[in-house]
């Protein structure tokens, strides 16, 4: 690889672009709501799908899941965790068939799938994290949790949200060697970088590696992320009868810092808060529960003081596990299990707090989640910079913010001196999405280069902006990584 370093540093700044992309020229699916189901006598799992707009068109019956499942999409596939059976089931989104079984055992109580062949998968009766290939279900690598854990050993590992390459886990560690199974104290949100699998300290400059100490006891299922303002959210529900001990706790994404409760069982007067979302600036949702009659109640409430703005909906004798919104159409879907025989999913305004369905959307057997489903396509790889050179080999290592969306990205390259008409010759497919890519050897001469993401099977995204708006062209031959371009729907 001939060429003074320079002129391969040049263009890697000003070239430094990419894409993403989840379909084709035509959706690969359909927007949905994508629920899953349990029998009144819990020992039916299925699934059902219901269009996002109204009238919530459904289609039930479309296939079995496990009688105690959570539901996720990452990059155009459902995957259900069965919890109680050990599995998670990949589900493709159009047909609705499934796909592949992951065996991962231990109570699995989570999975964050980071690219088109790396996936986590936390468990509650283990304290190894596995890091999957979630197309061939091969465990890669485990991640040891132990020195987080509490005096039984265990962590309890709870959910996780990916920001960035920072992976967030929470960790309940309650002490299951005492027969009341108290929260440990404190609880953790532990923090990896999918890069190395190796942990981020939250407190550097202390001895050893330090997780985020969080303020409530015992972090639940329930997280959400606002990148834009460099905020992560978790519910921290108290055990029943433990007083106003829930909440929902802040925590800075920059600082690894927890910065206190947005709102408590104290300020909402109530018990047993579960599921929550946040709508707006202004404005979030909660779900509670009583302790001594079963019922699920539906609270709104200001963001600047956590105190109730609002009640939207009771639930007798039923459980609502999850709320989920949806900005583009200012909806929020609940599944409303209730073991009477009132089930389905109540939608209502998330502005005007006005129920939309006058009853629950029968989905055709008692909905316990559900995920919202919309294809995705292009955003913009960032920040592309030569981390090292081999002067000898004259290998780069490069380093990128991977798109929004991407499953995997390809890398394309040409000549310097051709870098005005985009004359590409050659390409490395596959890179990874996990932001970093060691030995890439374009051969001699100096060369320009562009990163380019993609679903990690046949679609790629833009290729940046050249000037303005003006998108760079694409590679017409893709001799190596034969990709279709797609540019509809940005996530960005």
């Amino acid at each position: 690889m001939a060429g003074p370093f320079s002129s391969r540093l040049l263009p890697v700044l000003l070239a430094a672009v990419g894409a993403v992309l989840a379909g084709s020229s035509t959706p690969a699916f359909e927007p949905h709501v994508f629920v899953v189901t349990v029998s009144h006598d819990g020992t039916i799992g299925g699934s059902a799908s219901m269009t996002i707009e109204q009238p919530w068109t459904v289609a039930p019956d479309l296939g079995p899941v496990g009688v105690d499942p959570l539901v996720r999409h990452f990059f155009g596939r459902h995957y259900v965790v069965n919890r109680e059976a050990g599995t998670i089931q990949v589900i493709d989104p159009t047909s609705f068939e499934t796909l592949t079984t992951l065996e991962v055992g231990g109570s699995p109580q989570d999975i964050a799938v980071v690219g088109a062949r790396q996936a986590y998968v936390s468990r509650f009766d283990s304290a190894e994290l596995l890091q999957l290939d979630p197309v061939s279900g091969l465990v890669t690598d485990t991640i040891d949790l132990t020195f987080l854990a509490d005096s039984d050993g265990i962590p309890e590992m709870g959910t996780m949200i990916l920001d960035g390459a920072h992976l967030f886990l929470q960790l309940q560690r309650l002490d299951r060697s005492n027969a009341q199974a108290k929260a440990g104290s404190p609880s953790f949100m532990a923090v990896i970088d999918v890069r190395t699998n190796q942990f981020v300290d939250a407190v550097p400059g202390t001895l050893g590696i330090q997780a985020i100490e969080l303020a409530g006891r015992r972090p639940a299922y329930k997280m959400t992320l606002e990148p834009q303002n460099r905020r992560l959210y978790v519910s921290v529900p108290a055990g029943f009868f433990d007083g106003f001990e829930g909440a929902v706790e802040e925590i800075d994404l920059d600082t690894l810092q927890s910065l206190g409760f947005v709102t408590t069982e104290g300020l909402l007067q109530t018990l047993d808060l579960s599921a929550f979302t946040m709508v707006s600036p202004d404005k979030g949702f909660v779900v509670t529960h009583t302790e001594i009659v079963e019922s699920s109640h539906v609270t709104g409430f200001s963001r600047q003081t956590g105190t109730p703005v609002s009640q939207i909906y009771t639930t007798l004798f039923g459980s609502i596990r999850n709320i989920v919104h949806d900005p583009p159409t200012s909806q929020v879907f609940l599944p409303d299990h209730t073991p009477d025989g009132t089930v389905g999913v109540l939608v209502f305004d998330a502005e005007t707090d006005k129920i939309l369905t006058p009853t629950p959307v029968d989905v055709g057997a008692p909905p316990v989640d559900l995920v919202l489903a919309r294809p995705v396509s292009p955003g913009q790889a960032i920040d592309l910079r030569v981390d090292s050179i081999d002067h000898t080999t004259g290998r780069l290592s490069l380093s990128y913010l991977p798109a929004c969306a991407a499953a995997d990205h390809n890398l394309v390259y040409g000549p310097l001196d051709q870098v005005s008409a985009y004359a590409y010759t050659g390409q490395d497919c596959g890179i990874g999405n996990l932001g970093s890519y060691d030995g890439f050897d374009p051969g001699p001469g100096s060369v320009f280069f562009l990163v380019v993401g993609t679903d990690g099977v046949a679609v790629e995204g833009s290729y940046g902006s050249a000037s303005g708006p003006v998108e760079r062209p694409e590679d017409p031959g893709d001799p190596v990584c034969a990709f279709t371009q797609e540019l509809s729907l940005r996530c960005d």
